[in-house]
């Protein structure tokens, strides 16, 4: 007990180091926590995407899984046995699995028995039927006519009820009586009732519609199995389980259970009896995929975060430093005084225990908290109102915030074990080597990891064909991650080695000039650097991890978008119907006559040889509502194009309107060696003129000023000019592949002059869509107008789709919380660091008043040491990550499909993430100089001799 209260009033008497620790260990806690949870979140988020898609492409129930059970391929086994005992295995291996069931059906069959009526003739062929029993069926039909069969015997006769187009397949009425017999076994059935699906959708109905059950006769489940199956269990040839999974309840950890399952029935039933087991499992690869999917986002997420647990580490770490230092004379004094080295480690493993404790306690739900807030990321540091993610507090949360607390534990005692068997005269001794040089071999440390970083950044550009991803859902590299933070570290103590020598120099070359505050700066940083080496090795690494977060963030982001704006040319791209002369095809031989069949040589009427088509009105396109740019874009394929005695079969032709194509058309001005606009200027200026791309060229040999000659089918011959070469244009993809390995070819001319000499052909519409404007409002504009739309597409939803994507909630989520953290951790340790040392320095601070060194020269000493430690740390951590983003963040293209990589990668510098660090910066050196300022001004002589007495 009396250690605990010792380990309180030293928690007591350094409340703000302890504060600060606590502080670093519930971060990490909270963070290591959050990733379980986020990562399940947004695995649940894209696997129930996707399931969603293939419920509506393909129609099909996604959580769907079936199986029957045949009993008349065993003679062996007692049926009425063996369907009890395997209906209760069944029971309890859904059970087992743990997943919520939209619907569970289980249908018993009989075999095929004979139908016919015994009390009428029958006026059509009866088919033979079944007689089912359907678990919970009242629950899910509804009745059309008639009534749901009673659950007994009516003199002798199954009622039952039937679909409705059994009425039409059997010629019969309600109330008719069926005889069907098997062998000798003869059994009277009357339907009572016709029924329909309540919801054609509902899971229930997953396995078989109704109609598929409009040969058979349903009777009610208690009746089949207290009385058919008791007097005529020979005639039952199956039992069908359909299990329908609720898909929107899927997580990563059902995944196994779930693939699991066709093994399990197939080994347990086999065991049981010889039978055809007939199973369906509809979305097994497609659920399976995501084993290797959830491996992959979980190495993204936590690559992601290894920085920032770094970060967290070294803050851990420095925090111990300030606490050890602060209180090493008590340590030395204890271990001077006979106590034994585990007992001052236990103290301190106490302390941190204690703090470790409650951050293990708080850590989980604040890392719950912070899922939430990642889960409304639009982009990085953008949140938006979205549908939350489904976040639930994971087990693995809190295995993962144990382990988080020990290695934060272990990272706390480094600095304790060091300093523990310290007595007073090794402390004296390393306070005199703190001011002495590094050591020559400390170097290597910088060179290794440069040299470990510039590998890798080598290595990925040498083997680019390599890395490209093959899945579009998770393609980056989490190395991508682990070497900027490596290259960081690296760089950064590379630059403090030279640092000191640096300001020697200057000093040195301006003594003279210098003031006395600025000159004491000098002499104090340049002699001292071994000293504020970590603390500025952490403003780098922080600040660094910021930039390059903000820039991977955006450039991937920004290039993502880019692509899908680039595809479609403009927002929206619309083709519209038009008349023509055209006939039909197979229009002749619908209407053919006896008189045609009778005389095969007739003739019959041709195409005419030229189609002439009817534009319809563009008016009414400039007329939307939203809208503000409108043009005309005609593009054909297979034209031929001919310059030089070169001929290009495969051509394809963009005619454009250029002043209207400029102001709707999407392009990014510098992929091209000139603005974009002076190439339509050139359009403009000649009606003939036309553009090409650079394989075209090439390909034709052309060059501007050349002639160019173009046709294609039906259409006339017409001469053009070059103006210009292009390798870039709107919704041409020079990357794509074609057959036989043949680049694309584009040719950019005028509509007009098209049109003119080549004839007039159906166009499509591009349009502009305002910043402000509501794609219902313009969809509502569009039925308003009554606009012959054949075929649209609309960048919105690809961009919706893109955003809410499982790869970007990560990225953006992860890397917003990252950067996020770096800036909070930037700040706090700031303040922490210069509190502490400035308390440290009382002394020399007390001395330089008692030397006369008035208040304000002594403030400018303290500016001019921010300004030479953080303030250059700073700087050096915004220009080492925006050299570690110029040179990695463009790897980040290797992980995509060269194919779909146009426009090409670029590295992005948002001009607001810079304004926002620039911002942070400044307000961390204020505030951080005021507080200091504040704590300076309340140095007393007195105190500062009292300090050199006891000192």
């Amino acid at each position: 007990m009396a250690i605990i209260k010792i380990i309180l009033r030293k928690m007591i008497n350094n409340r703000w180091l302890t504060g600060s620790l606590f502080l670093g260990l519930l971060l990490t806690v909270s963070l290591v926590s959050s990733i379980p949870t986020y990562m399940s979140a947004v695995f649940h988020t894209l696997l129930s995407s996707e399931l969603e898609d293939y419920y509506v492409e393909e129609q099909q129930y996604p959580g769907e899984f079936s199986y029957s059970v045949n009993f008349t391929k065993d003679k062996d086994i007692k049926v009425s046995n063996m369907y009890v005992e395997i209906e209760d295995w069944h029971n309890q291996l859904i059970k087992e699995t743990d997943i919520p069931l939209s619907a569970h059906t289980e249908i018993l069959s009989s075999v095929a028995m004979a139908v016919d009526f015994p009390d009428k003739e029958a006026t059509t062929d009866q088919k033979s039927g079944r007689v089912l029993g359907l678990s919970n069926l009242e629950e899910h039909i509804t009745i059309t006519d008639g009534t749901f069969p009673k659950d007994q015997l009516v003199e002798g006769v199954y009622e039952a009820i039937v679909p409705e187009q059994a009425l039409l397949e059997r010629d019969m009425v309600l109330g008719d009586t069926f005889l069907l017999n098997k062998g000798d076994t003869e059994i009277r059935i009357k339907p009572v009732g016709t029924f329909v699906a309540k919801d054609p959708r509902d899971p229930y109905w997953v396995s078989l519609s109704p109609e598929a059950y409009s040969k058979d006769f349903i009777i009610s489940e208690s009746l089949y199995r207290t009385s058919f199956l008791k007097e005529h269990v020979k005639l039952l040839e199956t039992i069908k389980f359909v299990s329908a999974f609720d898909y929107m309840q899927l997580y990563k950890e059902d995944i196994p259970t779930l693939l699991q399952l066709e093994h399990k029935v197939k080994e347990e039933v086999s065991n049981k009896l010889d039978t055809i087991l007939l199973i369906d499992f509809p979305t097994k690869d497609l659920i399976g995929s995501y084993e290797l999917k959830g491996k992959q986002l979980t190495i993204m997420l936590w690559s992601l975060n290894v920085p920032v647990l770094v970060m967290l580490g070294i803050y851990l770490f420095m925090v111990s430093r300030l606490i050890i230092n602060r209180q090493m004379n008590e340590i030395a004094v204890l271990a001077s005084r006979g106590a034994k080295r585990t007992q001052i480690l236990l103290i301190y493993f106490l302390e941190v225990s204690m703090l470790g404790a409650i951050a293990f306690v708080l850590g989980p739900p604040i890392g719950l908290f912070l899922c939430k807030i990642l889960g409304a990321t639009n982009g990085f540091l953008e949140f938006v109102q979205r549908t939350s993610l489904p976040i639930q507090l994971e087990p693995q949360s809190f295995l993962y915030g144990f382990l988080a607390v020990l290695a934060a534990i272990v990272m706390v005692m480094i600095p304790v074990f060091q300093a523990s068997n310290r007595s007073i005269i090794n402390q004296k001794q390393q306070l005199a080597d703190q001011a002495k040089g590094y050591k020559w071999y400390s170097v290597l440390l910088d060179v290794t990891l440069l040299s470990v970083a510039m590998y890798g950044w080598y290595a990925f550009k040498e083997n680019q064909m390599l890395y490209t991803a093959q899945s579009a859902e998770l393609p980056i590299d989490p190395t991508l991650f682990f070497l900027p933070a490596i290259f960081i570290i690296g760089l950064g103590l590379f630059i403090l080695r030279i640092y000191p020598f640096l300001l020697k120099l200057i000093n040195k070359l301006g003594d003279r000039f210098w003031s006395i505050s600025l000159y004491a700066t000098f002499v104090q940083v340049s002699r001292s650097a071994k000293q504020y080496q970590f603390f500025m090795v952490f403003l780098i690494m922080t600040i660094g991890m910021g930039v390059f977060s903000a820039s991977a963030a955006r450039t991937i982001n920004s290039n993502l978008e880019e692509q899908i704006r680039y595809e479609n040319g403009a927002d929206i791209t619309v083709e519209t119907k038009w008349e023509s002369n055209a006939i039909p095809a197979g229009s002749y031989g619908s209407q053919e006559t006896r008189e045609d069949a009778e005389n095969p040589e007739r003739e019959k009427p041709q195409q005419a040889e030229a189609v002439v088509y009817t534009e319809p009105p563009f008016e009414p396109f400039q007329n939307i509502d939203g809208i503000e740019e409108v043009t005309k874009v005609f593009e054909k394929e297979g034209v031929k194009v001919e310059a030089n005695g070169n001929t290009i079969f495969t051509g394809q032709l963009m005619a454009i309107e250029p002043k209207g194509f400029g102001e709707t058309a999407w392009f990014k001005p510098t992929l091209l060696d000139h603005h974009w606009y002076q190439y339509l200027n050139l359009l403009a200026k000649e009606p003939s003129s036309i553009l090409l791309s650079t394989a075209t060229a090439k390909s034709l040999g052309a060059k501007v000023g050349d002639y160019v000659t173009m046709q294609w089918d039906g259409s006339g011959s017409a001469e053009f000019v070059v103006y210009g070469i292009v390798d870039y244009w709107p919704a041409f993809n020079p990357n794509e592949k074609k057959e036989n390995d043949e680049k694309p070819s584009l040719v950019v001319a005028n509509l007009p002059f098209v049109q003119n000499v080549m004839g007039l052909e159906p166009y499509d519409v591009w349009l502009k869509a305002g910043e402000e404007a509501s794609r219902v409002e313009i969809y509502n504009s569009m039925k308003k107008e009554k606009l012959p739309i054949v075929n649209m597409k609309d960048i919105y939803p690809n961009l919706i789709e893109l955003k809410n994507s499982a790869f970007l909630l990560g990225l953006n989520g992860m890397l917003t919380l990252g950067f996020i953290i770096s800036i909070l951790l930037s700040f706090i340790g700031f303040l922490l660091y210069w509190t502490v040392t400035l308390k440290s320095r009382t002394l020399q601070y007390g001395v330089y008043r008692a030397m006369g060194i008035p208040m304000p020269k002594l403030i400018s000493i303290l500016v001019w040491e921010q300004l030479m430690t953080s303030g250059v740390a700073c700087m050096l951590g915004i220009f080492v990550g925006g050299v570690t983003s110029r040179l990695f963040v463009p790897l980040f293209q290797l992980s995509f499909d060269p194919v779909d990589v146009v426009p090409p990668f670029e590295v992005i510098f948002s001009a607001s993430d810079e304004l926002k660090i620039y911002l942070f910066v400044l307000v961390m050196l204020g505030i951080g100089l005021s507080l200091l300022i504040v704590l300076l001004r309340k140095i007393n002589i007195h105190q500062a001799v009292k300090l050199g007495e006891d000192a």
